[in-house]
């Protein structure tokens, strides 16, 4: 199925409030899961900047916008997130839930996600990417309908699955791609409704370029510190 590229002119059900004062109708599911082997083998959940987590910050920026936040993480490491990341979890209500099976890469993170989860919607947001832009996040959820099961952006010819909208329609789907083999989120989006935003869009909603900043490498650690000081 051809995904569909909203536009200005296009009609559409939205299900979500973007005005600051109000939450979005949607669940923030914070991926966690990852091995980050690319990051020396290093829980990217624990990084810090400056004596302080990342995560931290991440939270601040975005938890205020969502009904409740979920915390994705892998089997065996709910003990030690809760009790690291203890005042945090109590200070967003944050639930934290485990994947069933090690390794099966970030689909059964957001399968996870989407059963736990209270609310139509989620956002699915990698635990790598300190710098979420909040009004490029509520302009996405314009665009969550009664029409669609994902919303998801494009930059640089390329889908960006960590940073999308899903709905809880999306669970059936994701679980045929499980049992396939599949690992991508990416690779059950022909079996979906899904709404791609251009990068065209994403601009002017706010700040796409940090929005979608992400921590793959200490290098990506060192250039985020760079950036931090500048600033």
């Amino acid at each position: 199925m051809k995904p569909l590229l909203h536009n200005k002119t296009l009609e559409f059900t939205p299900v979500g409030s973007t005005a600051h004062k109000e939450r979005l109708h949607a669940s923030l599911l914070l991926l966690a899961g990852g091995r980050g082997s690319r990051m020396g083998g290093k829980n990217k959940l624990y990084l810090e900047l400056e004596g302080s987590l990342l995560i931290e910050n991440t939270l601040e920026l975005v938890a205020p916008l969502f009904k409740e936040v979920i915390l994705l993480v892998a089997p065996g490491e709910s003990s030690k997130v809760k009790e690291t990341l203890s005042t945090l979890i109590s200070k967003w209500d944050i639930t934290v839930t485990e994947d069933r099976v090690q390794a099966r890469g970030p689909l059964e993170g957001l399968y996870n996600g989407l059963c736990h989860m209270h609310e139509e919607w989620g956002f699915l947001l990698g635990c790598d990417m300190p710098s979420p832009d909040p009004d490029v996040i509520k302009g996405m959820n314009i665009f969550c309908s009664t029409n669609n099961d994902a919303v998801v952006a494009e930059r640089k010819g390329f889908l960006e699955p960590l940073h999308a909208f899903y709905r809880k329609s999306c669970i059936g789907a994701v679980s045929d791609a499980m049992q396939r083999g599949d690992r991508k989120i990416k690779q059950f989006y022909p079996d979906i409704r899904l709404t791609v935003i251009n990068e065209k869009k994403l601009k002017e909603f706010g700040d796409d370029v940090s929005s979608f900043f992400n921590l793959n490498t200490p290098h990506d650690v060192e250039k985020m510190k760079l950036i931090q000081e500048v600033r």
